[in-house]
């Protein structure tokens, strides 16, 4: 359990060394195609590797079912947003993003979050276990 931790906090870390990278080392006007693909790789990991923390804090406030179950649905969610911010971002700077898109697309990402956890959990006894 304590990998998804470390994990998501990893993702975070390489995010904003990416950030700090991307500032620091690229000159954005002599290369902006450089420097807009770091931002899109660093805004992907941060937002993976930093909600994977707030999910949590929320669902454990929310949902009173067991801690690994917690974790690992919190790190499900975290890449769901992940994907949600970066197609929000893609869709910007092309030009095609509106306010009725967002709600088509936040309506999708809602569903398969809810997909993803209505499902039947399944649990098991350490006697039953052969």
């Amino acid at each position: 359990m304590q990998l998804y931790y470390i994990a998501s906090l990893s993702k975070f870390v390489l995010g904003v060394l990416i950030l700090i990278m991307d500032y620091t080392s690229i000159n954005v006007y002599e290369d902006p195609a450089i420097g807009i693909g770091l931002w899109f790789l660093w805004l992907f990991i941060a937002a993976w590797g930093g909600s994977f923390f707030l999910f949590y804090r929320i669902q454990k406030l929310y949902r009173h079912i067991e801690k690994w179950q917690l974790v690992k649905d919190s790190y499900k969610l975290s890449l769901l947003f992940g994907i949600f911010v970066i197609l929000n971002v893609l869709l910007l700077l092309l030009g095609y993003w509106n306010k009725w898109l967002w709600i088509v697309l936040l309506g999708w990402f809602v569903a398969l979050q809810v997909t993803l956890f209505s499902g039947k959990q399944e649990t098991y006894d350490s006697e039953e276990r052969y």
